[in-house]
């Protein structure tokens, strides 16, 4: 049994509403096109998403853009960034995890509300959300997430 979870079991407001705009986006395909996933496509989440991109099929990832509140969470920026030189940290392993869940699969991946394993802000809870992003409607080159940050215990249904 997986840890993850499908989009559709998502509990956070603000991921329900980056999820169907992404939805709306796909329409009806595997994943949009990076370009088509735009701020105005994402309005007020825009301070809680991010975007990646793929290496070799899922062999890596780099990290591309983080809004505000992902870079406040995570505590500085990461563009550019290859995950592969952060493994040695929990919080990293876990998300490759997830990244690998969405590629592997071609389809959206969410994980929590739980206690977050981010190193000094284990009093916060976060749910995340990942998305696929394909330039050619057959292969992930991207990913788009969001995620959810508060204080542990105060999520919203």
């Amino acid at each position: 049994m997986s840890v993850f979870k499908t989009a559709d079991e998502l509990v956070s407001q603000l991921l329900r509403g980056v999820y169907a705009s992404w939805q709306r986006v796909s329409a009806g395909r595997m994943a949009p096109k990076r370009e088509e996933i735009t701020p105005a496509v994402l309005r007020s989440a825009l301070p809680s998403v991010w975007m990646m991109d793929v290496i070799d099929g899922g062999a890596d990832f780099r990290f591309r853009f983080a809004g505000d509140r992902v870079v406040q969470f995570m505590g500085r920026r990461y563009g550019g960034t290859l995950l592969s030189t952060l493994l040695e940290d929990v919080y990293f392993q876990r998300m490759r995890l997830l990244l690998l869940e969405c590629v592997q699969n071609k389809r959206p991946a969410a994980f929590g509300p739980g206690r977050t394993r981010m190193k000094d802000k284990d009093y916060l809870e976060t749910e995340v959300a990942v998305m696929p992003l394909s330039e050619d409607g057959e292969t992930i080159s991207g990913l788009f997430g969001a995620m959810d940050v508060r204080p542990l215990g105060t999520a919203k249904l």
